[in-house]
């Protein structure tokens, strides 16, 4: 228990730092690919032109050129590109999504309190239409007061509405605390991502310092390996999500489901958490629909498996590619284990980290073989 307590202590205190190096692995995924594209390479254009240009011989002007303002302030500059094109996705996402989720929620609270009278008018059909079907619920002996129940659910949201007014101050002081902790996190990800080259260098300095070269050249390459791993996996994992959330909106609208905009906003979300994602997107999606017609929900559920099977087999493999390069079956084992020990977080990243962990198994495993001179075909079934 005493351990537990300083781990939960260390912890507390360092988690604005955590969390603003989490921000700064995010945000330098942008970052990283504005300044290559947007300063870096085209500086590398201009001095190519140059030097073609400049003519060669013992009377050629030997002045270096002044480098531009641009391109020394390509660090800033990027940073600041990446935040306005965060903010900007994240304010167009909220100007398109925040009105037709507010109209949606209306609508779909008027079609949960009609939704009983609505399903004994269903269930009626299904008694004239399937005479059968009246003599099994009979013998079920079934009988539930729906509505009763609809205005249970009503009292109970309002009994809970009234108790989170009684915690105003504990939630009060949540969000005073919450807007401390990003504001610290948010600029100690400035710091990390201003001086990231610099932060590096001490590191590998430090690894050299304390180790034998040996070690440290592995734990830096591991490093490495890590970081290319997680970011390509994060950026395909985002760009997937997209993807698949604007299949579900453009089909969804031609179909002409209800909640279209709502429900793809929902799978892009869920959709960011490996193999289960989209399937939660699903069941909520189906169950809003369910409130309008349930013949809808059917084929919504028909449109996701159809949508998903083309995400998974055409799409994925493109987008997100052999970045991660874990076999199904552990793709499966990391999600489970992940979403246990640490939830949403953890399934999004023990697989990257098993990843990781399979290529260097694998390496090292190859390695041992080849010195014990074990023929390949020993393993062959």
């Amino acid at each position: 228990e005493f351990i537990k307590s300083l781990i939960a202590l260390a912890l507390g205190l360092l988690q604005p730092f955590l969390i603003g190096g989490v921000i700064a692995f995010v945000v330098n995924v942008p970052m990283r690919a504005l300044e290559n594209t947007c300063f870096i390479k085209p500086y590398q254009k201009r001095l190519a032109a140059q030097a073609a240009a400049k003519p060669t011989g013992k009377g050629a002007a030997k002045a270096p050129d002044k480098v531009p303002f641009w391109y020394r302030a390509k660090r800033p500059l990027s940073l600041i590109l990446s935040l306005l094109l965060v903010l900007g996705v994240i304010g167009v996402g909220t100007l398109i999504v925040v009105p037709e989720t507010v109209s949606s929620f209306s609508s779909i609270v008027n079609n949960l309190r009609n939704f009983p009278l609505m399903l004994n008018q269903w269930l009626e059909e299904l008694m004239n239409w399937m005479p059968q079907a009246a003599v099994w619920l009979e013998e079920l002996n079934l009988n539930l007061d729906l509505t009763s129940i609809d205005w249970q659910v009503v009292n109970f949201l309002q009994n809970g509405a009234g108790n989170v007014l009684n915690t105003t101050f504990t939630v009060a002081s949540g969000i005073f605390n919450g807007i401390v902790t990003g504001f610290l996190a948010i600029v100690f990800s400035f710091y990390l991502l201003m001086n990231k080259e610099k932060l590096g260098s001490q590191t590998k300095q430090l690894l050299y310092a304390l180790l034998k070269e040996p070690h440290a050249d592995y734990l830096v390459r591991v490093g490495q390996m890590t970081n290319r791993t997680f970011s390509k996996f994060l950026s395909g994992q985002c760009v997937e999500a997209v993807i698949l959330a604007t299949l579900f909106f453009v089909s969804m609208s031609i179909l002409r489901f209800p909640y279209a905009m709502i429900i793809s906003t929902l799978i892009a979300f869920t959709a960011l958490i490996p193999v289960f994602g989209a399937f939660i997107g699903c069941v909520v999606g189906a169950f809003l629909i369910l409130l309008v017609d349930p013949v809808r929900a059917f084929w919504f559920v028909v449109l996701f498996l159809f949508l998903q099977q083309f995400e998974g087999n055409i799409i994925y493999p493109r987008v997100v590619g052999s970045s991660v390069g874990l076999p199904s079956m552990w793709v499966l084992v990391a999600v489970t284990l992940g979403g246990s020990m640490m939830g949403v977080l953890g399934m999004l990243v023990y697989i990257p980290m098993f990843s990781v962990l399979y290529r260097l198994i694998r390496e090292a495993v190859s390695n041992r073989l080849e010195t014990k001179q074990i023929p390949a075909e020993k393993f062959r079934s």
